[in-house]
C-alpha cells in the first residue's frame, strides 16, 4: 500500500470504519511509513537487530563505524517555558551512547530544513548537563522523505549534511542524512530503462553504447525492499532476511494487524488532515480580516490540490475546503 492509497483508505475509514474488511481483501501489505506502523516495524524492542541493520544501511556505516547495539530512548522531549515539545519518530542510542534519530517526513514542507535544524539543536542542547564539559557525543539524524523535498536536485536522492566552516573543515560530530525515497525510485526506473536501451543497441550492433551502473549499495537495496511493500508485492523472504530479518515479511502483512490497531492509526494520521484544515481556516480568516480574501482563496486551492495529490477522496476535500469536486479535479 502506497501513501495515496493509505490516505484514501484512512479518509474512508474515518467516516466508515465498517469498510475495513473491504481493504483487508484488497491489500497485501500495510503502509510502512505511517507513524505507528513505522515505529512497530523499525523500533521493535524484541528485534533490535532489525533497527541496527536498517540504520547501518541507510547511514552507510560499515567497519568500526557500524552500529552494533541500539537502545531505545524517550521519544518525547518536553519544551521549556514556551518552547515547542519534540516528539521523534524513533530516538535511541548506539553502543557508544551516541544519540541516533529517525524521522519520517510525509509531505513537502517549505520549513522542513528549519524544523530539522530545530530538532537537531534540541538534541545537542540536551547532551550538556550542569557541571559537565561541553564535549558533545556524535549525533546521527536520519530523515526519510516520502515526497521530494529538493526538486531542483533531480539526480540526488541522498544528502549528507554537516556543519561546515568556509564550505570545508566539517564539524564531524553532527551527521544529518536525508533520503528522498520517491526520487530514488524514479532514478532507479530511469537507469533500468537506459540500460535496456543500451542492451538493445548492443544487440543491434552499436559499438559505443554502455549501460549505466545502478546504485547497488545496502541503502539502495533497502529502499527497493520498501518499494516492494509500497507496491503491494509479495515480499521475498530471503531478501528480507538478508537485509533485515525474515519476520519482516510477516510484520508488513496487512492481515496481521487488528481492526482496533488499524483504526487507531487511521485516527492518528487523519489528524494531520484536520491540523492542515485548521491552519488553512485560520489563515483564511486572517486574510479576510486584512482584506486579502484572494490570497486565502489561492491557499485554499493549493491545499485542496495537495490533498487530492495525496489521494484524499474528492468528496472529503470538498467538504473541508468548500470547493466543488469538479473545481478540485481541475486544479
Amino acid at each position: 500500500m502506497n501513501k495515496s492509497q493509505f490516505w484514501a483508505m484512512a479518509c474512508d475509514l474515518k467516516e466508515h470504519p465498517e469498510n475495513l474488511p473491504k481493504y483487508r481483501a484488497i491489500y497485501r501489505n500495510v503502509y510502512p511509513f505511517s507513524d505507528g506502523i513505522f515505529k512497530m516495524l523499525m523500533a521493535n524492542e524484541g528485534k533490535p537487530e532489525r533497527t541496527i541493520k536498517f540504520l547501518n544501511a541507510m547511514l552507510g556505516l560499515t567497519g568500526d563505524k557500524a552500529i552494533t547495539e541500539f537502545t531505545l530512548g524517550v521519544q518525547e522531549q518536553p519544551g521549556v517555558l514556551d518552547n515547542k515539545t519534540n516528539i521523534f519518530d524513533i530516538y535511541g542510542y548506539n553502543q557508544a551512547k551516541e544519540p541516533v534519530v529517525i524521522e519520517v517526513q510525509q509531505n513537502f514542507n517549505t520549513l522542513f530544513v528549519d524544523r530539522l535544524v530545530y530538532y537537531t539543536a534540541r538534541i545537542v542542547n540536551n547532551q550538556v548537563k550542569k557541571s559537565k564539559s561541553y564535549e558533545l557525543p556524535h549525533i546521527y539524524v536520519l530523515s526519510l522523505l516520502v515526497d521530494d523535498q529538493f526538486p531542483l536536485e533531480a539526480d540526488t536522492y541522498f544528502h549528507h549534511c554537516q556543519v561546515m566552516r568556509n564550505r570545508k573543515y566539517p564539524f564531524k560530530k553532527i551527521d544529518v542524512f536525508l533520503v528522498e525515497m520517491t526520487k530514488f525510485f524514479r532514478m532507479d526506473d530511469r537507469l533500468l530503462e537506459e540500460n535496456r536501451k543500451a542492451a538493445r543497441s548492443i544487440q543491434e550492433g552499436a559499438q559505443n553504447e554502455h549501460g549505466i551502473a545502478r546504485d547497488m549499495s545496502p541503502r539502495a537495496e533497502m529502499l527497493r525492499l520498501f518499494r516492494d511493500v509500497l507496491e503491494d508485492k509479495t515480499i521475498d523472504m530471503e531478501k528480507a532476511g538478508k537485509l533485515l530479518d525474515e519476520d519482516f515479511v510477516k510484520d508488513v502483512d496487512f492481515k496481521g494487524y487488528t481492526d482496533e490497531l488499524l483504526l487507531l492509526e487511521v485516527d492518528n494520521m487523519t489528524d494531520m488532515l484536520y491540523e492542515k484544515q485548521g491552519s488553512y481556516l485560520q489563515g483564511k480568516a486572517e486574510g479576510r480580516e486584512e482584506g486579502h480574501a484572494e490570497g486565502a482563496d489561492a491557499k485554499n486551492k493549493e491545499l485542496a490540490k495537495g490533498f487530492r495529490d495525496d489521494g484524499f477522496p474528492l468528496e472529503a476535500i470538498a467538504k473541508r475546503t468548500g470547493l466543488s469536486p469538479e473545481e478540485i479535479q481541475a486544479l
